[in-house]
C-alpha cells in the first residue's frame, strides 16, 4: 500500500500540495500544471488545475481549497517535490489493507456513511485541525458489499475554515495564477 495515501491521512499533503498552499507558489515551485479549468463556465474561479493525477481546486484568493486522487484508475500518480519527477502507485488499494495500514501507524479515523450512497462510505481524518483528508470506498459490483473487501475511488483533502475571498482589485484582471 502507498505510504503517500498513510501521509495524506496523516498529514493532509500530497508533497508540496496541501489546503491553503499558494497557487502562484506552486507554480513557481512545479512549473505549469498539466491541465486547468474553471469549475462553472461562466465564473473564473474557483479554478481546477492538475498536476499528474492530482487534481486541486483554487479559489479567488489562489489558496488551495480542495484536492483529490481518484484512485480507481489503473495506477495513481503522485507529483515529484518541487521539480522531481512524479512517479506511480499501483493500484487498488482496499479497505482493510488501508485501515490496518492506519492503525498500524497510530492515526485514527472515523467512517462516515450517507444513506443516499449505500455502496458509498468515506474514513476521514483530521491531520491539521481544519484540515480533513477523506477516502472513498465504494462497494464492488460483483461481490455482496456486507462481506467484501471495498475497494478505494478516490483520497483528497479539504478544508473547514477557509473564509469568503477578499473582493478582486477591479483594476486588475482576475485570472492567472497571481493574486
Amino acid at each position: 500500500m502507498s505510504t503517500d495515501l498513510l501521509r495524506l491521512a496523516a498529514t493532509g499533503r500530497f508533497g508540496d500540495f496541501f489546503v491553503g498552499a499558494r497557487l502562484p507558489d506552486l507554480v513557481a515551485a512545479k512549473g505549469e500544471p498539466e491541465w486547468s479549468g474553471r469549475i462553472q463556465a461562466k465564473r473564473r474561479w474557483p479554478h481546477w488545475f492538475c498536476y499528474g493525477g492530482l487534481e486541486i481546486v483554487f479559489c479567488r484568493c489562489r489558496l488551495l481549497d480542495r484536492m483529490f486522487v481518484p484512485v480507481w484508475r489503473e495506477g495513481l500518480e503522485i507529483p515529484g517535490i518541487r521539480r522531481a519527477p512524479g512517479y506511480t502507485v499501483t493500484a487498488p488499494v482496499t479497505e482493510s489493507q488501508f485501515t490496518a495500514a492506519l492503525k498500524a501507524a497510530g492515526i485514527s479515523w472515523r467512517t462516515q456513511w450517507s444513506p443516499t450512497l449505500p455502496d458509498q462510505r468515506t474514513l476521514l481524518t483530521e491531520p491539521v485541525p481544519g484540515i480533513v483528508a477523506d477516502f472513498v470506498f465504494v462497494a464492488p459490483d460483483d461481490e455482496d458489499p456486507v462481506t467484501a473487501d471495498w475497494p478505494l475511488e478516490k483520497a483528497g483533502t479539504y478544508g473547514l475554515r477557509h473564509g469568503a475571498c477578499p473582493e478582486p482589485d477591479p483594476d486588475l484582471p482576475d485570472d492567472g495564477y497571481g493574486a
